[in-house]
């Protein structure tokens, strides 16, 4: 869902939908919406493997890869989506890392790590989550150079961002900030990490199916009076909103995708997280994912990953 922003900001259904989570699920649904124009960052969390087009001339002369098949190595970098918080009921807003779709071990989710170790056992004990909560942006840039620091360097990099970065109404300043700050970001890897593979994600869900996936009561409590605030405070849909937050939220997926080609080694996932359609059962009481939100997005990067040839295909063409 993507809706209003909280003290930490993030959208409290978007945020994901922890937060949402995001708007500020992606992120995260889009319940939440957007009352202000600006974002804030949480603390910076140490890196800890998981345990329970047109091309810049910089970045496209190394667009090799290091892995054949599946990589022995992951990473995941973005916002609280990627973390597994408030994804155990007993523990709301506690990050359960092992349940994250990216590089979690919870055979429940069965993560992008979790598929990879299943063909390519060489990748045990190296799936590092670098993502916060709250993170924006420019927190991208800093967990980029974190990234690269890693020993082994990650093959392949997932990156789930833009919930926190999401003002209302935007601008073509907004946007163009936001794709600048962001392609600062994939350089950093690419330079850093230059045989490493790049798999960016849309905004998961959408508006409209996320607003029929609340309850009464989270209808209301989403609800408010704001410029991309999509339920009024009764929590009946205000669609005038909820055009505006879409067209929001398609551009600044634009500005991933845009900026994912300037970088060889990028591939986006052509906006399959966004054509995901919102169920309850996705998120928690917050509206962060829950563990079948997470098994859910799992399983839709997973056929993004294949269509963009970042994971073979098929199991037998692995093994070895």
């Amino acid at each position: 869902m993507k809706g209003k922003l909280t003290q930490n900001g993030q959208n409290p259904a978007l945020a994901r939908r922890r937060r949402f989570q995001a708007i500020a699920a992606l992120g995260c649904i889009f319940a939440l919406s957007f009352m202000g124009r600006s974002a804030f960052s949480a603390p910076y969390e140490s890196a800890r493997p998981e345990t329970a087009g047109a091309k810049d001339p910089v970045t496209a002369a190394r667009a090799g890869r290091a892995y054949v098949g599946n990589p022995s190595s992951i990473a995941v970098l973005g916002h609280s989506g990627a973390t597994g918080e408030s994804s155990d009921p007993r523990q709301p807003g506690v990050e359960v890392r092992a349940n994250s779709w990216a590089t979690g071990t919870n055979p429940a989710v069965n993560s992008v790590y979790s598929r990879i170790l299943a063909r390519n056992p060489e990748i045990k004990g190296h799936n590092y989550n670098l993502a916060h909560a709250s993170a924006n942006v420019r927190d991208l840039v800093r967990q980029a150079d974190r990234a690269v620091s890693l020993t082994p360097k990650p093959e392949l990099i997932l990156i789930q961002i833009m919930d926190a970065d999401i003002v209302c109404p935007a601008s073509s300043r907004d946007y163009s900030a936001f794709r600048s700050t962001f392609v600062s970001a994939l350089k950093t890897l690419a330079q850093g990490a230059p045989e490493s593979s790049l798999f960016v994600v849309s905004q998961f869900g959408s508006p409209g199916t996320s607003a029929k996936a609340l309850t009464p009561a989270q209808r209301r409590r989403f609800g408010g009076t704001g410029p991309c605030d999509f339920l009024d405070p009764t929590g009946r849909l205000v669609p005038r909103k909820l055009a505006r937050l879409d067209r929001i939220i398609h551009a600044y997926e634009a500005q991933l995708a845009a900026g994912c080609k300037r970088v060889a080694q990028c591939r986006y996932d052509g906006g399959a997280f966004g054509r995901v359609i919102d169920k309850r059962e996705y998120f928690a009481s917050d509206y962060h994912f829950s563990v079948k939100g997470h098994a859910k997005a799992a399983a839709v990067a997973w056929s993004a990953m294949k269509r963009a040839g970042l994971v073979p295909r098929t199991r037998s063409a692995f093994s070895a």
